[in-house]
């Protein structure tokens, strides 16, 4: 009787120090799962945030766009105009009609100069030529391409969301492994719990669950751990 009483207490030490063990790996979960809901949210965010900057970014460059292929279609339609009038002049000097002639030459120059006007307002690296170098169309995709590019290394905007919604499911089925993991371990708690307290042969089954109950979410946790280092 003497002896067994020593083996008891030695017993209900041990388990106490497994109970106290696993409840400080449930605190240390249940901080994780906080630190993961919280990016989650900030993923969340930052992936609205980029859709918002780049609906933005779009439709203000979209609005240079119209603004470049208007001024490309009075560039073009300006120079049209000034080659049919100049088409006139010499059949005007044949004639001897010098009043027509220095109509049509008057007509000519101020084509040229809305001309001029308009290509002072079109971005003409994006202007594509044909084999003649006559100025054909305004490359848009590429222009637009090219603008988002800029506003997202001039003023540092995040204008992808795709990352960061993907970070955001990573984070949340993260989140959802620990919260399960945690909830397996308050079973563990328990299992030893009833272990500490059972005074029959019983208690060796409580303390057998509760312990492989334990190891199981820590094997789980450790090749998770090497699956993320193998991924990366």
């Amino acid at each position: 009787m003497s002896s067994s009483r020593p083996n008891l207490e030695r017993y209900q030490t041990i388990v106490t120090i497994l109970i106290a063990v696993v409840s400080t790996a449930i605190a240390l979960v249940a901080s994780q799962v906080a630190v993961t809901s919280g990016s989650v949210t900030e993923s969340q965010h930052n992936g609205v945030l980029a859709k918002i900057n780049l609906e933005r970014v779009d439709s203000a460059n979209y609005v240079e766009l119209m603004r470049n292929l208007r001024a490309f279609n009075q560039y073009r339609f300006g120079g049209r105009l000034r080659t049919l009038t100049q088409e006139y002049v010499q059949p005007a000097m044949d004639a001897g009609q010098t009043v027509y002639e220095t109509r049509l030459r008057q007509e000519a120059a101020a084509f040229r100069e809305d001309q001029d006007i308009a290509g002072d307002f079109v971005h003409f690296g994006y202007v594509l030529a044909d084999e003649n170098g006559e100025y054909t169309t305004f490359d848009r995709e590429e222009f637009l391409a090219d603008e988002q590019r800029g506003a997202e290394i001039d003023q540092h905007l995040d204008l992808d969301s795709s990352d960061n919604f993907a970070d955001e499911d990573r984070y949340r089925t993260q989140a959802l492994a620990m919260s399960i993991s945690m909830i397996v371990l308050f079973v563990s708690v328990t299992f030893l719990t009833w272990a500490e307290i059972t005074r029959s042969a019983l208690r060796w089954v409580w303390l057998a669950a509760g312990v492989l109950v334990a190891l199981g979410v820590l094997v789980a946790y450790a090749l998770s751990g090497m699956i993320s280092m193998l991924g990366s």
